[in-house]
């Protein structure tokens, strides 16, 4: 009797592969590179030859790191455009029922951490892939969640990541499979944004201040690390580790409200009286380092040690650029970004308090209208970008595709 050998799955011919490749949906991104290293080394090698409706495809040559901005949406919406440069709106959409009706409060590690309007369910949801894992359910107010981010990525190291959210300016957190949201002890209020940098939580207040948290156990004492700046109007505070280096950037805006009577906007819903509408428009970045000096402040010790961390501005971000929004805010070089350059801040709409007003107040007289844009670093000069529906209360939110 003869005896037939199987050929290995990582030793099939090229053009087979290419054959298999150009068959794919999105959906089985995750299949493919998970059959083995070869497939998965190809994949990447061959990002040209695939589909142009990858979500991938797009990133071309720069297969992992290159954001993905999903654009706004209505609300009840089971699918989302998506863009990967300044002005590209892909008449594709990616299709994700799972997000219909879900805030998207943030995004990092390739994951959405999604939060329910009319519930208390929350849950995290890869985009490429579908898999959702569900977290503790929400015990506090109707869609309470600002900000959220992931400390691990939670496919490789589930066990192990936490979610730390802002809720009421506060900060709570729970692990994946954990059992509920916990708020953090002695937690300051007026928190604005919060970053997962080497190893550890750093949160922002409104006013400036820098507060550290244990990556491992968020509610161990916390380490108040600068002193406060003064509070400013129409700004907002995010922080991003950028380069080895943690920054502080404030988002500048003016705020205005139009008249939208005779405006063409006005038949979009013809039941709504557009009266008027909310304007925010960022018009200034200002960026700051962090020197880090020899002591810090123990929250709630006595005696506390003389503050040597301090901020220091700084006039370029060379050939990176960074990308802020509901989303984790990050980092990228300029071979990453989009049109491949670099010393830019790329910005979503992210003035929560005005598009939960918009849901549930669909019939006000006063509507918020989005503010997204690029901003020139070296100019100093913001242009707006992808413009949205007045009925698109979903914002628009960056994340960086992780298929496997």
């Amino acid at each position: 009797m003869r005896s037939f050998m199987m050929a290995s799955w990582s030793e099939l011919p090229r053009d087979i592969l290419e054959e298999i490749a150009q068959k794919l949906c999105h959906n089985d991104l995750y299949h493919f590179g998970a059959v083995c290293k070869s497939w998965r080394s190809f994949y990447f090698q061959n990002l040209s030859q695939l589909p142009k409706d990858l979500p991938l495809a797009l990133c071309y040559p720069r297969p992992y790191g290159a954001p993905i901005l999903l654009l706004s949406c209505k609300p009840s919406s089971d699918s989302r455009k998506y863009a990967c440069a300044r002005n590209e709106t892909v008449d594709r959409r990616l299709f994700l029922p799972e997000a219909a009706d879900k805030w998207i409060c943030g995004s990092n590690w390739g994951w959405l951490v999604m939060a329910g309007f009319r519930g208390k369910a929350v849950s995290l949801l890869n985009p490429i892939t579908r898999c959702q894992i569900r977290l503790p359910s929400l015990e506090g107010s109707f869609c309470a969640i600002t900000k959220a981010i992931l400390s691990l990525d939670p496919t490789s190291y589930r066990n192990e990541c936490i979610v730390m959210a802002v809720i009421m300016s506060t900060l709570w957190f729970c692990k994946v499979g954990g059992g509920k949201w916990k708020k953090v002890k002695g937690c300051i209020r007026d928190i604005q944004d919060v970053v997962f940098y080497e190893g550890d939580f750093y949160a922002v207040t409104k006013d400036g201040s820098l507060v550290s948290y244990s990556g491992k156990d968020p509610n161990a004492e916390a380490n108040v690390l600068t002193s406060q700046m003064q509070r400013r109007a129409y700004t907002r505070r995010y922080l991003v580790a950028s380069a080895g280096s943690l920054l502080q950037v404030l988002r500048v805006y003016r705020r205005r409200y139009k008249n939208l009577n005779n405006h063409h906007h006005r038949s979009y819903q013809p039941n709504i009286n557009w009266m008027g509408a909310k304007i925010n428009r960022t018009f200034k970045f200002e960026v700051m380092e962090l020197v880090k000096g020899n002591s810090s402040v123990l929250r709630g010790s006595e005696g506390t040690s003389e503050i040597n961390h301090h901020w220091c501005e700084i006039e370029s971000l060379g050939e990176r650029s960074l990308f802020l929004g509901y989303n984790s805010s990050m980092s990228v070089p300029a071979s990453l970004s989009p049109n491949g350059t670099g010393n830019r801040i790329y910005f979503t709409d992210d003035h929560h308090d005005d598009h939960v007003s918009n849901f549930l107040f669909s019939n006000s007289q006063v509507r918020a209208w989005h503010d997204a844009g690029v901003f020139n670093f070296e100019e100093k000069s913001s242009k707006s970008y992808h413009p949205n529906h007045p009925t698109d209360f979903m914002p628009s939110v960056w994340f960086t595709p992780n298929p496997w």
